[in-house]
């Protein structure tokens, strides 16, 4: 083959390629059904619905007016945030000193109003031990964390990973806020 012709092939496969490659880098898709459950869809499992969570959801302002992070003057505001690109279809539940408070699927964000201190929160993946990290605060603080995604040739697990602020909350601006919680202050502490 003369060259010519091999250059020509390679600008008729290259982009064939380029656009399949594109596929397998594609988001996660997100739906919200009616009755407010989110369900995680998959762009490239044809359509197919993976796990849901059950709503009722934060309202499009809730959603909007957590984006400004804006503290709480009388809590300690933590961001839980679930935003990875090789995060899998896996239901991963979310405790506070051993008490459970909302389970996040693929690119979704939890907002947690706390009592100031010392808090533990666990992750909870099924199959895996729970994952936990202790984070401290005053009222008026604002703290994020985010799940990580912690994939291997032939598993996957979950962690706790901090990364500076203004990465994280550009992470959470690209998910779905799919709990907005206020502890309650009569609830007796650890």
């Amino acid at each position: 083959m003369k060259a010519s012709h091999w250059h020509r092939l390679a600008l008729l496969t290259l982009p064939a390629t380029l656009f399949g490659l594109a596929g397998c880098a594609a988001l996660p898709g997100r739906e919200v059904q009616a009755g407010g459950a989110y369900c995680f869809l998959n762009p490239l499992a044809h359509g197919h619905h993976g796990p849901c969570l059950d709503g009722p959801l934060p309202d499009a302002d809730t959603a909007q007016q957590a984006w400004h992070f804006a503290p709480d003057p009388q809590a300690l505001t933590v961001y839980v945030v679930r935003q990875n690109w090789s995060d899998g279809p896996h239901r991963v539940a979310v405790s506070l000193d051993g008490q459970p408070l909302a389970d996040t699927l693929p690119s979704t964000t939890l907002r947690l109003r706390v009592l100031p201190g010392a808090h533990a929160f666990a992750l909870h993946a099924e199959g895996h031990p729970p994952h936990t990290i202790s984070l401290d605060g005053r009222a008026g603080e604002v703290h994020y964390l985010h799940i990580a995604t912690l994939a291997g040739l032939w598993h996957m697990d979950y962690g706790w990973e901090l990364e500076p602020d203004a990465v994280l909350q550009a992470r959470a601006r690209r998910t779905r806020l799919v709990a907005d919680l206020r502890e309650d202050p009569t609830r007796p502490t650890k």
